[in-house]
């Protein structure tokens, strides 16, 4: 049970990033059923990031699989949403650079909150062991 909250977490807060980033950038502007569609692979890709929770998987692997895994998810979308010339040239080679642009810009953003985070936790720690 505790495994499906974990995964139940992270599909929403992948959710959340996605919902982010078509409020940023409105990109998936059509209809209804794409911007569903939108939510759920995003959702998808929240699920991915687990495997950085995962002690069997060294970090580099973890980060090489997830970022398969979310460009493998992103080509999905864009045939689910009837986007084929995504992926004749030049066009792909558009849609390859704006996935890596926004995918480190995503990982900026996880990354400040994350030493942000642990800021916060190192200095609790250490104002608990003065005392």
């Amino acid at each position: 049970m505790k495994l499906v909250k974990k995964l139940l977490r992270e599909f929403l807060v992948g959710m959340l990033f996605g919902s982010m980033i078509y409020m940023l950038t409105n990109f998936y502007n059509v209809n209804l059923n794409h911007r569903i569609i939108y939510l759920f692979v995003c959702g998808l890709i929240g699920i991915l990031t687990e495997l950085f929770n995962n002690d069997n998987i060294k970090i580099i692997y973890a980060f090489i699989l997830h970022f398969l895994g979310t460009f493998g998810l992103i080509c999905i979308l864009n045939l689910l949403l009837g986007d084929y010339e995504v992926f004749e040239m030049p066009y792909f080679t558009q849609f390859v650079i704006l996935f890596l642009i926004t995918y480190a810009i995503i990982w900026g953003i996880s990354l400040m909150l994350f030493r942000n985070t642990t800021d916060k936790i190192n200095d609790a720690i250490k104002k608990r062991n003065k005392h």
